[in-house]
């Protein structure tokens, strides 16, 4: 091809396939819907005027308006109610306005108290002196008054801010548009056809270049694998710093940063809770401490986590079976769905997947060569494993078994160091103790969990005994395979026993436990598993990709894997039905911009509120000197029917109570609702 029209050719590329990836991102909404933010607008007004007001949003293709309903049937004893409409998910809107009928527009407009617009973590808040001033606009028949700012800029890359994606008003506050993008497109790529097209045929125009250089890289592998390992560590960094503060923590996080590691609260208060020990706590108060007490602080130590889990697994896996198996390892845990959401939740379970890969490589290193050394290695990262989550209790009992199980295999077993190792975890055992004893004794939990064995865990646990009946009739065959087709040392065999093993044991173990103490469940065995099932999925993608006749399959079936992967993610309800900073917010822009009405909260939850930086209100009781009582409990009572409750235990009357939803994430009679009874 001649040069110059190779140079125009890429050229068009270049750009056709720019601006189809620029297209394709603002106009298929289907590419970033589950990002789009849920918005809820509350209006409080004359129950006269109620009947007659919608929100109208501008909309692609067409406007759309909202008619709004009361959510009480009573109006408030001043003769208010809140009327409310949540706007559909998936559809991108901006200058939202309120529409009512010409002809008594401005009676409506002056019968408002208040509105208060939800958009994703943020709340509009308009006072009346506000609405006043809303932009008016007519038609034939109504007349809207247009809410200003109601908008974010989604990304913190200035060139893209050019493109008007302001507009684009129910995203996140801290949405950035480019990282999901550019992961939509790797990770879906039949959303972005004629973008691979375009890219298709310069791979192709430069295919001799690329090969050459490839080469080139080829010489230099241990460079490459160390520049492929920071560049897997920087994007997995970047998946889990986005958006890792999209709504307020949910009660167990909220509780994680206000009782158990509060920094201005006792250090006992890291024993506090009832499901976790406290090494978790105690990092996360020295990380307060340090950072200041704040969400971002709390939720940026699992973000770290997150990234350092991926650097322990590689080490773990390239002890074993070298870079090429550390990479794909490092990989999968960076891409996946699993690890990302974990590392945006501050709780302790991203923790033990960095620990997991630790303590397994001390322990097979002291199975290697069992001396005091590698023991005191190996109990080190463990006191920690075993007081982050009682899960890990089950994986150093596990491993425990593996030992025992292994020498005997082995024709190995010595009573002596049988002996020492169990002395070392017997060190674990009275690590543990503190905490145990607090909680049994001075808290006095029965240590109950409300996880039962479902019918999955039932099939689950057949089908692994059916297996392992399988491979003990022919395991001899099997082992005989393996060698004939895979050369593994002796180390590797165990190695990859090992990974089979441990994750196996503890769901065995997990589910025969519950039948005494409910504890099984997803969420926790996962988190103890994942980083060992992604180093055996790592080994099996390495041996597949050394067999000659289907090597060239090896980045499809890591494509695969990864897309696999992403699309797990734990349900962690953050926002929606447990969106305390969102309801706070409303409580304390509502007081403030109405400074002649004393305000008292049913429960304030100093804690709390303090957490989050919003004044402190006084407590309601009967001789209560107040106009407004706001209720929006505790954490742990903070959901409409835990609401109801405290009502009628503190003898209030129902009528009259107002209702205000910020947020349908997760559309459930219980969730993102606010009460508001005016008591005077």
């Amino acid at each position: 091809m001649d040069r110059t029209i190779k140079i125009l050719v890429t050229i068009t590329c270049i750009a056709a396939g720019f601006s189809s990836f620029l297209y394709l991102c603002f106009r298929n909404r289907d590419i970033l819907g589950e990002y789009y933010a849920q918005s809820s607008i509350n209006i409080e007004i004359d129950y006269r005027y109620a009947s007659n007001a919608a929100i109208a949003v501008e909309t692609s293709p067409n406007p759309c308006s909202y008619w709004l309903s009361p959510t009480t049937t009573e109006q408030s004893s001043i003769g208010t109610v809140i009327i409310h409409k949540s706007i559909p998910l998936k559809r991108p809107f901006w200058n939202p306005a309120l529409q009512f009928p010409r002809e008594n527009a401005e009676e409506a407009l002056l019968a408002i108290d208040h509105v208060a617009f939800f958009t994703g973590n943020k709340l509009h808040y308009f006072s009346s002196e506000d609405v006043k001033n809303f932009k008016r606009e007519d038609t034939d028949s109504y007349a809207f008054f247009y809410l200003p700012g109601i908008y974010y800029k989604k990304s913190k890359i200035g060139w893209l801010d050019s493109f008007s994606i302001e507009k684009w008003s129910n995203y996140y506050g801290d949405f950035n548009f480019l990282v999901i993008s550019l992961t939509s497109f790797f990770l879906y790529p039949a959303r972005f056809i004629p973008v691979y097209l375009f890219l298709g045929l310069l791979l192709f125009m430069y295919r001799k270049k690329i090969t050459n250089f490839y080469a080139s890289v080829s010489n230099y592998r241990e460079i490459f694998a160390y520049f492929s390992l920071v560049i897997i560590i920087f994007l997995s960094f970047i998946l889990r710093f986005n958006g890792y503060v999209h709504h307020s923590g949910w009660s167990d996080e909220i509780f994680s940063a206000v009782y158990a590691g509060n920094p201005n609260a006792s250090f006992i208060n890291t024993f506090s809770d009832p499901g976790n020990p406290p090494f978790y706590f105690i990092l996360l108060r020295f990380c307060f401490s340090i950072f200041g007490w704040s969400e971002e602080t709390g939720t940026m130590l699992s973000v770290v986590t997150g990234s350092l889990s991926i650097i322990t697994l590689y080490v773990f896996v390239n002890l074993f079976f070298g870079k090429k198996a550390g990479l794909f390892a490092a990989i999968f845990t960076a891409f996946s769905g699993f690890s990302i959401g974990y590392s945006q939740e501050m709780r302790c379970y991203i923790l033990l997947m960095a620990l997991v890969p630790v303590v397994s490589a001390a322990f097979l290193n002291y199975l290697k060569q069992s001396s005091i050394k590698n023991l005191v290695f190996y109990l080190l990262p463990s006191i920690g494993i075993v007081n982050t989550h009682f899960y890990g209790i089950l994986f150093i009992l596990a491993n425990f078994i593996f030992f025992i199980v292994l020498r005997l295999y082995q024709k190995r077993f010595e009573w002596k160091k049988f002996f020492v190792f169990s002395i070392g975890n017997f060190i674990l055992f009275l690590s543990f103790m503190p905490y145990f004893l607090y909680m049994l004794l001075i808290v006095k939990s029965d240590f109950l969990r409300e996880f039962i064995p479902e019918p999955g865990h039932t099939l689950v646990f057949f089908v692994i005994v059916v297996f392992i009946a399988a491979f003990l009739v022919s395991g001899k065959k099997i082992n005989k395979i393996i060698n004939e087709h895979i050369k593994l040392n002796e180390n590797q065999k165990i190695f990859i026993s090992f990974l089979i093993f441990i994750p196996v044991f503890i769901f065995l173990l997990a589910f025969l436990i519950s039948f005494i103490r409910p504890m099984i469940t997803f969420r926790y065995l996962w988190p103890v598993c994942a980083s060992l099932c992604f180093a055996l999925i790592a080994v099996i993608v390495m041996f597949i990709s050394s067999i000659k006749k289907i090597k060239y399959l090896t980045p499809l079936l890591i494509y695969m894997i990864i897309v696999g992967l992403h699309g797990i993610k734990p349900d962690i309800p953050s926002g929606g039905i447990e969106g305390y900073r969102e309801a706070r917010s409303y409580i304390a822009a509502d007081v403030a911009a109405n400074p002649e009405r004393r305000a008292v909260m049913l429960d304030n939850a100093p804690g709390n509120s303090e957490y989050y930086g919003f004044p402190g209100l006084p407590s309601y009781s009967q001789d209560t000197d107040a106009d407004v009582l706001y209720i929006y409990n505790d954490i742990f009572r903070m959901h409409e029917i835990d609401m109801y409750d405290d009502v009628r235990n503190a003898d209030i009357d129902l009528s009259g109570m107002l209702r205000v939803h910020f947020d349908y994430k997760y559309p459930r009679a219980d969730g993102g609702v606010i009460f508001k009874k005016y008591l005077r």
